[in-house]
């Protein structure tokens, strides 16, 4: 997992419109919105899901694991949009087309809200393999995004600051064990995320040179400050 240095004033320009339209709607953060996990709050505290014991429990029997995180609790934009259309439409067409376009990202893959609280237990990714990249906007920087370091073997903890945060990876798929990356993140303020796929088949494939090239560049005008 490799962090990003988000310079670029368009950019973040582009990302601080995106929270202020949010923040902006009328009951954003209404519990109908909400989805939730079946176990989320079957332990005394749902960090839990976040936690080395859990990652143990399921590094038992990874293949077992479908790639998407089985305990979570957030607000997808796309469950938001489900209930309230005329509210939420405009707001995941500029998250999810308009800013895909922007960054020439091949398409969205998460546009989520965390109200404080909220978290997204160990996962891999695998059921979307493919170069993504990252955006974390934290109020005021309490939480934290974790990812099991295959190399290591170790838990690193990246803490969130208040704004953005940037990174990138590669997440592997199911018969590519040398690129999983096992991660989770919670939230003890309000938090959203922003994940991008720049399309790749493989990492063995020959697709993957541009996917690597298109994102790269991204990186290279994210870190440039204009």
């Amino acid at each position: 997992m490799s962090e990003v240095q988000l310079k670029n004033k368009n950019i973040l320009q582009t990302l601080d419109n995106l929270v202020e339209d949010f923040f902006s709607k009328p009951d954003y953060n209404n519990s109908k919105y909400g989805v939730n996990s079946k176990n989320w709050n079957t332990q005394s505290n749902p960090e839990y899901w976040c936690s080395e014991h859990y990652l143990k429990e399921l590094l038992k029997k990874p293949l077992d694991h479908t790639g998407e995180p089985e305990e979570y609790a957030a607000q997808p934009i796309s469950n938001m949009e489900k209930f309230d259309p005329d509210i939420w439409t405009p707001f995941r067409k500029k998250a999810r087309i308009d800013f895909t376009l922007e960054i020439g990202a091949t398409h969205a893959a998460l546009t989520n809200y965390y109200p404080p609280g909220g978290f997204v237990g160990w996962h891999t990714n695998w059921n979307a393999s493919a170069h993504q990249m990252l955006f974390t906007w934290s109020k005021t920087g309490e939480g934290y995004f974790r990812y099991y370091d295959n190399q290591t073997k170790e838990i690193v903890t990246i803490d969130d600051v208040p704004g953005w945060q940037c990174r990138y990876y590669y997440f592997g798929r199911k018969e590519e064990p040398n690129y999983w990356c096992w991660h989770s993140a919670y939230t003890y303020c309000e938090r959203i995320t922003l994940a991008y796929k720049f399309q790749n088949t493989s990492i063995y494939h020959s697709d993957n040179a541009l996917a690597e090239s298109i994102r790269d560049d991204l990186i290279e005008e994210l870190e440039h400050e204009k």
